[in-house]
């Protein structure tokens, strides 16, 4: 892969893979989840660059609130 990547990553892949971690041991029943406050922000902050790279790119259609 050549040039400038279109994303940069804040989450890294032991906070992902944590986090997978510990929805896979929460029982379905549950409506919250404690996680590390570091890896949610890390998390949002990703979602909101691919936001803005799918909205440079015209490629985005973000549902209205209910």
């Amino acid at each position: 892969m050549s040039g400038r990547p279109l994303l940069r990553l804040y989450t890294t892949l032991a906070e992902f893979e944590d986090l997978h971690a510990r929805y896979d041991r929460t029982r379905s029943t549950s409506k919250t989840i404690t996680v590390d406050r570091q890896a949610l922000i890390h998390v949002l902050m990703d979602h909101a660059s691919m936001l803005e790279a799918l909205r440079k790119a015209g490629r985005v259609d973000i549902a209205a609130p209910r």
